[in-house]
């Protein structure tokens, strides 16, 4: 019980300052709410990160084989702040896209002699799609593109009919 009491008389001086001082109680305790919000946030991303990474993972390893060098980290987008459509972007090249880099390069009359798996222009992109209230399960699809993030509109003809011609989905 004294152990108690000696605490009791340690912060009756601290809230005795805070009565006095109801500005500075409110300040610090508004201050103390965002700080545990942004933190909650801040864990609450870290999650989704980690969840859409593992799914990824799987994905890649039952549906695509061979070597795999990463071309960019997975990447949470958004079509708006309040829209609620989420999606992640990757891409990764591979034997498959050195491949295709070097035809594209051929066709467009640029040098391919010098691509490299970690320079090729084409590559693999993974779009993720999160589960949503319809659909219960993540969706993912997988096809050849630059590695650029363009707009439909600012692709070229040959890059558009290659993501038409590779798109797959990805259980």
């Amino acid at each position: 019980m004294n152990f108690i009491n000696h605490w009791d008389k340690q912060l009756l001086p601290i809230f005795a300052f805070f009565k006095r001082h109801q500005i500075l109680s409110w300040t610090v305790s508004v201050l103390l709410i965002i700080g545990i919000l942004l933190i909650g946030v801040s864990v609450k991303s870290s999650m989704e990160m980690t969840k859409a990474r593992a799914t990824l993972e799987v994905m890649l390893k039952e549906n695509h084989d061979g070597n795999q060098i990463p071309r960019s980290k997975l990447i949470k987008e958004e079509s708006g702040p309040f829209s609620g459509i989420v999606w992640y972007d990757y891409t990764f090249s591979s034997p498959q896209t050195l491949a295709e880099s070097k035809r594209y390069l051929k066709a467009t009359g640029q040098p391919y002699q010098q691509v490299t798996l970690e320079n090729c222009p084409i590559v693999y992109r993974v779009i993720l799609r999160p589960p949503t209230k319809t659909s219960k399960r993540w969706a993912g699809q997988i096809y050849l593109d630059t590695n650029q993030q363009l707009s439909g509109s600012g692709r070229s003809s040959y890059v558009q009919a290659l993501n038409h011609k590779s798109l797959r989905d990805l259980n």
